[in-house]
């Protein structure tokens, strides 16, 4: 995450996901109601911090607390043991809080006041990525018992699962409304631009014949307008397209869900990790090469699944897109390709072929640096 005063829209969507799942009513925030609840709300007090847009972790869900102090407590990645875990993504708990090395102490005054004596805390992860961290905090002395571990890991887990449901339920939606966006715009462009162009056309050829000066002037106003109006047409396509191109994980999800229902072959999109924010440039270069290798696959393979792969890495987003198909004895890029990996290249990235003789089917990869 960035230090931008405004969150970006990945930002946004993660915190919609989570905010989803943490209603007061959900079943979650209800069984996170009960753990403290089964101590006794004078010996325990539990909370969720979710991720802000300055990279550093916020209190929203405070549960069986003694003060005001900990709702809406910025914690930055690193501080005490909520942001301790958020930076290792694995759970960690101190028994004698006040002594434990492991962790910073900017906090002890907050947690001296709840009079907490030990604490645990698990990551919310999904796919590799933090996007919250759940903290119980004893008041009470003695070590954690395994059951409890297991129990905040076990909840822990649920809670990510919630968290992916509701991400990919948001994922889906974004995919199919991408879908109808395209399909309106491609009707609009068909349908209403060949009109307008046919109607301009028609009115040129009267306004060349017509021999009243007025039926003259009003057919050349009438012209003009016409042509304002398929000017705005085409603004209004453009902005569906360069609006459609913000979000790369929705664009490769619709992409390939085009591709299966067209063709009947079964593919599937996979994404290892967040995708970053990209801009549309980088966007409208892996979907055209999604696309179109998706298309070759079509066109030239016998292939009957295919999958596209997403990964980020420090410095560069690949993409590889396989089916189960022989590898061709040459792969000859037509204009589709050609013009595809050309778009890469522009952004500093490049096209190979993946040889492996030892693994089934053909694959072709994409790397954009960051």
């Amino acid at each position: 995450m960035t230090g931008e005063s405004v969150p970006s829209r990945h930002v946004l969507d993660a915190l919609l996901d989570i905010r989803t799942v943490f209603d007061p009513r959900s079943a979650l925030t209800l069984t996170l109601r009960e753990v403290v609840q089964a101590e006794g709300r004078q010996t325990a007090v539990s909370w969720v911090a979710l991720p802000d847009p300055a990279g550093g972790l916020v209190i929203e869900h405070v549960l069986g607390q003694r003060t005001p102090e900990l709702e809406s407590l910025d914690i930055r990645q690193g501080q005490g043991l909520t942001g301790h875990v958020f930076a290792h993504a694995s759970i960690h708990w101190v028994e004698e809080y006040a002594e434990a090395a492991s962790i910073t102490h900017e906090f002890d005054h907050i947690i001296e006041a709840e009079r907490v004596r030990r604490m645990i805390a698990a990551p919310l992860s999904i796919e590799e990525e933090v996007l919250g961290v759940l903290t119980v905090g004893r008041r009470d002395t003695g070590p954690f018992a395994d059951r409890t571990i297991a129990h905040i890991e076990q909840l822990a887990e649920r809670t990510s699962l919630a968290l992916g449901i509701a991400r990919r339920s948001r994922d889906n939606a974004a995919a199919a409304a991408l879908v109808e966006r395209r399909r309106i715009s491609e009707e609009i462009h068909d349908g209403v631009s060949a009109l307008l162009f046919s109607i301009s056309s028609r009115t040129e050829k009267v306004h060349r014949r017509a021999a009243d000066q007025d039926l003259a002037r009003e057919l050349e106003t009438l012209q003009h307008e016409v042509a304002e109006v398929s000017g705005m047409v085409q603004d209004l396509i453009h902005g569906w397209h360069a609006s459609a191109t913000t979000d790369l994980r929705a664009e490769i999800q619709g992409t390939v869900d085009d591709f299966r229902r067209r063709t009947g072959i079964d593919a599937i999109a996979v994404f290892l990790g967040g995708l970053p924010a990209l801009d549309t440039a980088r966007v409208e270069a892996v979907v055209r090469f999604v696309a179109v290798t998706l298309a070759n696959v079509e066109r030239h393979s016998t292939a009957t699944r295919a999958s596209v792969t997403a990964a980020v890495l420090p410095d560069q987003l690949t993409v590889a897109v396989s089916n189960d198909g022989p590898a061709p004895p040459r792969v000859r890029p037509g204009i589709g390709l050609t013009s595809a990996e050309t778009r890469i290249a522009r952004l500093g990235g490049s096209v190979s072929i993946v040889d492996d003789d030892a693994a089934d089917g053909f694959t072709i990869r994409a790397r954009i640096p960051l």
